[in-house]
């Protein structure tokens, strides 16, 4: 026994080691490109969201570019339709508009958890797949959708940020 604690614990080191090696570095920003379609992500222009349907008029995000958008307190925003996940008091939330000029399909990318629904004609748009972002990106959520051509609202909620960027691009 004397013998065999001394291996044991020589294994269980090298086996810790062995883990911490095998995972990845963490990122440093601004050293990674980002992949083709995602170079809008880069440099987001400001935008404030609306926090009712009388401000959507001048809450325009532009197509394949990321806005850096300004949220409101949850409980300053009155969506178009209840959120299913509307985050409480100490949340930000708050809709822009975009313009689906053709048929397809719609990613709309973000750098957390927050909740997203696509208004449009009146109905939410059902989601077609989630995936995470590209590694070091920034981006850390992004949701399909394929809508038909046409004006939508972007719902967001539950936001533990106040600003952040939000990007919707047009999939190939």
């Amino acid at each position: 026994m004397k013998h065999i604690l001394p291996g044991i614990l020589s294994l269980a080191l090298l086996c810790s080691a062995g883990t911490a090696l095998a995972e990845p570095a963490p990122c440093a920003l601004g050293t990674t490109s980002l992949p083709a379609g995602y170079e809008g992500w880069s440099n987001p222009t400001p935008l404030t969201a609306a926090t009712d349907k009388a401000g959507l008029s001048t809450s325009h995000l532009t197509l394949n570019h990321a806005s850096a958008v300004h949220l409101a307190h949850t409980p300053d925003v009155h969506f178009l339709q209840r959120p299913a996940e509307p985050g409480g008091s100490v949340s930000y939330g708050g809709m822009i508009v975009f313009e689906a000029p053709k048929s397809g399909t719609y990613r709309i990318m973000l750098p957390n958890k927050t909740w997203i629904d696509v208004l449009g004609q009146g109905t939410p748009a059902v989601s077609t797949h989630h995936q995470h972002g590209p590694d070091c990106s920034g981006i850390r959520k992004m949701v399909d959708f394929r809508l038909p051509a046409g004006q939508y609202t972007l719902q967001l909620a539950g936001s533990g940020l106040q600003d952040m960027p939000v990007m919707v691009s047009a999939l190939p």
